[in-house]
């Protein structure tokens, strides 16, 4: 079993039913009628009556019917059997088979087993021999015919069941990271995306998915895997293919260009050299393109047609500038490059307890040139897997201990009930303290002030980085591959979100910053406040009153058992909308709960639900979609649907809204909404 708190995968017992044909009598010794047989067969398990009459008219001695049934079919056969008064003839043997209750949560990560409970994908496979344990064995001595020599020489191991393994994977932050994605992947038409969440300080794994998943319990059901409207067109090959792909962890198993993204490693590498600071002016210059080799042609920068002129690195890196990587690439040089690079860990297989990982691909050290130095220092020509990527990013910023990934927390031996803990594991230590907090500083910047400003998220501090890969030369068909890292806090960062979607064309939007950047944000917005992470924004307690901020708001004080109308006169004379239930003495009855909640913030003119014990019938209302609106009609469109607004930002158009749209809440629910001017520095 698999599991950290909520059950994700568990055997459970199940039986084998088998007949004699020819041999199934009732208490009188007669023979019972195989036609009668093959009806109920076919009534309880499923099966057709040709194949049910088909196995009991069989020569062979013993047929299996079905396999792996429940036990509520069980107990029917059961009861039919004893009805009938049938006694021999009809096998019920133990068996088990493997469930997983949340059906698509966690699929490309969890893996799936066989018929016979073998692990065959992802974790189910990798840690097969620890779920499931070893049988006895009995060893002794014989002689040359096989005959044992003594009993002595007998020497007997016991069986072990298999152990329970939990794992670092946090339901709840699994499922926000598996709702946006999707999202993400079926908004954009992407061929296939992929999110990874980690905790840079200790390597463990939170959340890991790819888009499109499957149902564990039906992993080769067409209809739920998105393969229908092709598959009749395929040919076998191409359908073993098509599942092959769909079970794969891509964040693991899969190798692609990072893009953009990558720039934060080098960025750290030059400082940690020393050959750049974050702040000098005029340190490097784009005209739109950098000539690497005179006489080839120059390599475009992505504002080719508005170029960024002169930069610092911090400026480079908001505004994504490959001439300006290029330039600090040459700076530091190929050797100096791969060295970092293997101590980053990129030249190693990393998440190998997790699935099937490939190695890296990089032009062999010898025979990197200009062109291939200059490419790779803004993260293209070479492949990576995601995972390795997010594990040099945490390395970055975690004051630059590089950690392995770990996704297995405890090991629980079923026999004993002794538990084993799984310890981090830090590989080495690549850079200095000073350089992590530099890095992490230009990273909020980006935010802030450049490509990254999607991601921003009320009450948060953010750091991050844009990735656009083009598809490799040879591969056009292949796509662009759009995403988004996304740290938080900036100081002793907690979380590192990592998205990526992948297949996209050239004609519709491709850049990491606009396509990926705000779906970090939108994860980051719910699975900060989860996990605990402080936020920027003050709040007030339950017993607390309300106090005006800045004159446009205040915090929202707990009314609870106070009379209605009481609740009513403080909540109004501190600027609210107050919503009453009816049918109710308002100066005797008092108010059992409210929405929003105590301790919020709200802006002035906000309305608040008041609920009794008499009336506390609650209402629910569908998010609408209000990306791309501006401030005006995003709060008009929020506030028609009964929800309140908070709005970050003055000027400018939604980029982001708290809680995604098409989603089902009670009213007074205060959506948050990011206003952003329009960004074209996407990166």
């Amino acid at each position: 079993m698999i599991k950290i708190g909520e059950v994700l995968a568990v055997s459970v017992s199940v039986d084998t039913v088998s007949v004699n044909p020819g041999k199934i009598k009732y208490s009188n010794n007669t023979e019972v009628d195989n036609e009668t047989l093959a009806a109920k067969f076919s009534e309880i398990f499923g099966i057709t009556h040709e194949e049910a009459l088909s196995k009991l008219e069989s020569d062979s001695s013993v047929v299996v019917i079905a396999k792996k049934v429940e036990s509520d079919k069980i107990a029917e056969l059961q009861d039919w059997m004893k009805e009938e008064g049938i006694t021999s003839g009809i096998n019920i043997d133990e068996d088990y088979k493997r469930y997983y209750p949340n059906d698509t949560l966690a699929s490309t990560l969890i893996g799936f087993c066989g018929t016979d409970n073998t692990g065959l994908y992802g974790l189910e496979e990798r840690w097969n021999s620890v779920l499931t344990g070893t049988s006895g064995q009995l060893t002794i001595t014989s002689d040359v015919n096989g005959d044992a020599i003594s009993d002595d020489m007998e020497e007997y191991v016991a069986s072990e069941n298999g152990s329970n393994i939990y794992l670092t994977i946090d339901s709840t932050v699994q499922g926000i990271a598996e709702k946006y994605l999707q999202e993400a992947v079926e908004e954009n038409s992407a061929k296939y995306g992929g999110v990874i969440i980690m905790n840079p300080q200790n390597g463990e794994i939170l959340a890991m998915a790819n888009y499109p998943d499957y149902d564990l319990n039906n992993p080769q059901d067409v209809n739920a895997t998105g393969l229908a409207n092709s598959w009749d067109k395929l040919d076998s090959d191409a359908k073993n293919a098509a599942f092959y792909e769909l079970w794969a962890n891509k964040n693991v198993s899969y190798l692609y260009e990072p893009g953009s993204t990558f720039k934060i490693l080098v960025s750290a590498i030059g400082l940690e050299e020393g050959v750049v600071q974050t702040d000098t002016e005029k340190d490097f210059l784009c005209t739109g393109y950098y000539t690497v080799v005179e006489g080839e042609p120059p390599i475009a920068c992505w504002r080719y047609y508005n170029p960024h002129g002169e930069l610092s690195l911090r400026k480079a890196l908001e505004g994504s500038c490959n001439p300006a990587f290029m330039q600090l690439g040459q700076r530091i040089g190929t050797s100096t490059l791969y060295k970092y690079f293997r101590a980053f860990g990129l030249f190693d297989k990393v998440g190998s307890d997790i699935a099937y990982t490939p190695s890296s691909i990089f032009t062999e050290e010898s025979k990197v040139g200009p062109i291939e130095l200059a490419t790779m220092s803004f993260g293209q020509r070479f492949s990576i897997t995601p995972l390795q990527l997010v594990t040099a990013v945490s390395c970055v910023v975690n004051g630059g201990n590089l950690i392995e990934p770990k996704i297995v927390k405890q090991i629980e031996n079923t026999d004993t009930g002794s538990i084993t803990t799984v310890d981090s594991t830090e590989v080495r230590h690549v850079i200095s303290e000073e350089t992590s907090n530099q890095v992490k500083d230009m990273m909020k910047s980006v935010v802030t002030d450049g490509t990254g400003g999607h991601a921003a998220v009320s009450g948060y501090e953010i750091g991050g980085k844009s990735g656009t890969s083009e598809p490799p030369v040879g591969k056009e068909e292949e796509g662009y591959v759009a995403s988004f890292i996304g740290i938080s806090p900036i100081e002793n960062t907690e979380v590192v979100c990592f998205l990526a979607l992948y297949g996209l064309t050239e004609e519709q939007e491709h850049q990491g910053g606009t396509v990926c950047g705000p779906v970090v944000g939108e994860i980051l917005s719910e699975v900060l406040p989860y996990l605990g992470v402080t936020s920027t924004n003050s709040t007030a307690t339950d017993n607390t009153e309300a106090t005006v901020s800045e004159s446009t708001g205040a915090y929202v004080s707990s009314v609870t058992g106070q009379t209605v109308a009481s609740a009513k006169s403080k909540l109004e004379a501190n600027g609210f909308e107050v919503v009453v239930p009816s049918g109710v003495d308002e100066n005797t009855t008092l108010v059992t709960d409210q929405m929003p909640k105590a301790g919020s913030y709200l802006e002035n003119g906000s309305t608040i639900y008041l609920y009794t014990s008499e009336n506390d019938v609650r209402t629910s209302v569908t998010v609408p979609d209000v990306k791309g609106k501006s401030i005006s009609d995003a709060t008009s469109t929020l506030q028609k649907s009964n929800l309140n607004v908070i709005v970050e930002g003055t000027t400018g158009v939604v980029v982001s809204q708290s809680i995604t749209s098409g989603k089902e809440v009670e009213e007074g629910t205060i959506v948050t909404i990011v206003v952003k001017e329009e960004l074209t520095d996407t990166q």
